[in-house]
């Protein structure tokens, strides 16, 4: 019985999405949703439109890029 255990848990877990890419998913579609003009950063105008969604270090900025967006969201730190 091990021997089948071993054989078949990493063919299960190739199937299994890990925790932090539903996250990365969800920041993705946050930053996504709050930068309406498309160009990979959010003005003060879409900080202001999102800013009940925006993680707090983010909220009172003058401009956020994707990239620290992406890194302050997938460490969790979202505003309630």
């Amino acid at each position: 019985m091990p021997k089948i255990v071993s054989i078949l848990l990493p063919a299960v877990l190739l199937f299994v999405p890990p925790a932090q890419a539903a996250d990365q998913k969800q920041c993705a579609d946050q930053f996504k949703a709050a930068d309406l003009d498309n160009d990979g950063v959010l003005n003060r105008t879409e900080i202001g439109n999102a800013r009940q969604s925006l993680p707090s270090s983010l909220a009172n900025k003058e401009r956020v890029t994707r990239k620290e967006f992406m890194a302050v969201c997938s460490k969790g730190a979202t505003r309630n």
